[in-house]
């Protein structure tokens, strides 16, 4: 398992992916659970959609964690996920000093689970040092080059657009209400997308990795048959930038898989 002999970063790993697992399903399937145990949360579509949201970000890391439990670890994955729960622990911090509620279950858990990763990162054996592949993203294929340039300018275009209007996806978003716990999990989601521009760079220097590229083509697959199922129940309700980036990055993740997959 991981492809190590390492028995303590095998048991890091697996209870990362265990954390990384009830986080999501809970989240995606039992929201009704998070609505009951936080009072600011109020039982409406708005809370649905970015719980929802959140759980499937680390359902995707849980679904990282589990092929390199076949294929072994991946540095990749590392320059991800760090800066995914480093920055969730600053975001539930904030809540709690916004809401003034005490959520120290959720605090733990996540800086468990940095705990957890920083461990297996440090004894993986990776290098600190990432040297600079012969060309972008390390291939030569040009479309697969041209889909990563177009994947770093989404997630770019998507931090810039936070920082220049932060309301403003809720406000594109006919079915999404305006209200505090609203507008912070945008932020959440702009952290989140703060660290998918931090891999791609990572991607763009040393080379594609087979963990990352995995985790956004079942991220896009998600995303995408989530906006069809809310396409249907709500056809009124959309956000038509939110769509078009969700089927960008399923035709761009998509694209990259399967002109390399020789090579994960």
């Amino acid at each position: 398992m991981f492809k190590t002999d390492d028995t303590l970063v095998k048991v890091c790993m697996f209870l990362a992916g265990l954390i990384f697992f009830l986080y999501g399903t809970v989240m995606m399937f039992n929201y009704d659970f998070m609505i009951d145990r936080y009072p600011t949360f109020e039982d409406n579509l708005t809370t649905e959609f970015f719980l929802n949201w959140f759980g499937a970000v680390a359902f995707v890391a849980y679904v990282g964690i589990l092929y390199m439990g076949f294929k072994g670890l991946d540095r990749g994955f590392f320059v991800y996920a760090l800066p995914l729960v480093l920055l969730q622990i600053v975001w539930i911090y904030m809540n709690m000093q916004m809401t003034g509620e005490n959520n120290m279950t959720g605090m733990f858990a996540w800086i468990l689970l940095f705990a957890l990763l920083v461990v297996a990162r440090l004894r993986s054996g990776f290098s600190f040092s990432y040297e600079k592949a012969g060309s972008p993203f390390g291939v030569t294929d040009k479309p697969t080059q041209i889909m990563g340039y177009l994947a770093i300018a989404i997630s770019a275009f998507n931090i810039i657009g936070y920082v220049i209007d932060p309301g403003g996806f809720i406000e594109q978003s006919p079915l999404l209400e305006s209200n505090p716990q609203a507008e912070h999990s945008v932020l959440g989601i702009t952290m989140i997308n703060v660290c998918i521009l931090i891999s791609l760079l990572y991607q763009f220097r040393v080379g594609l990795s087979g963990v990352l590229v995995t985790m956004g083509v079942v991220a896009a697959t998600m995303f995408l048959c989530g906006m069809l199922v809310g396409t249907v129940t709500f056809p009124d309700g959309g956000n038509p930038l939110l769509a078009l980036f969700i089927v960008l990055n399923f035709i761009i993740l998509t694209t990259i898989f399967f002109r390399n997959q020789s090579n994960f």
